[in-house]
């Protein structure tokens, strides 16, 4: 008799187990919003993403603070970073 309460207890734990899942909150989906990307973006990792003409269109803007710019661009050339590759970090120094 001990043997079939057991069995039985058994069942119900599994069972129990198996539908506490079904009746858990699931988290809220994340929502992803999806920005047009601007011609600054405010992110480092935005600029590996911007077309020439989000480059070119920045980069006139940069050039008005000449001195700043300038320095910029030595330090780029210091670091070995050129073409495209150093959009992130003149943006990051024209940004400060």
């Amino acid at each position: 008799m001990t043997q079939i309460r057991i069995s039985i207890l058994a069942i119900a734990l599994l069972a129990l187990a198996a539908t506490a899942s079904a009746f858990a909150e699931e988290p809220a989906p994340l929502k992803t919003a999806t920005k047009p990307v601007a011609v600054l973006a405010t992110k480092m990792e935005d600029i590996s993403n911007w077309t020439k003409k989000q480059w070119y269109a920045a980069k006139a803007k940069w050039v008005k603070e000449k001195i700043k710019w300038a320095d910029c661009q030595t330090q780029a050339v210091d670091k070995k970073i050129s073409g495209r590759k150093s959009w992130p970090f003149l943006y990051e120094c024209m940004k400060k």
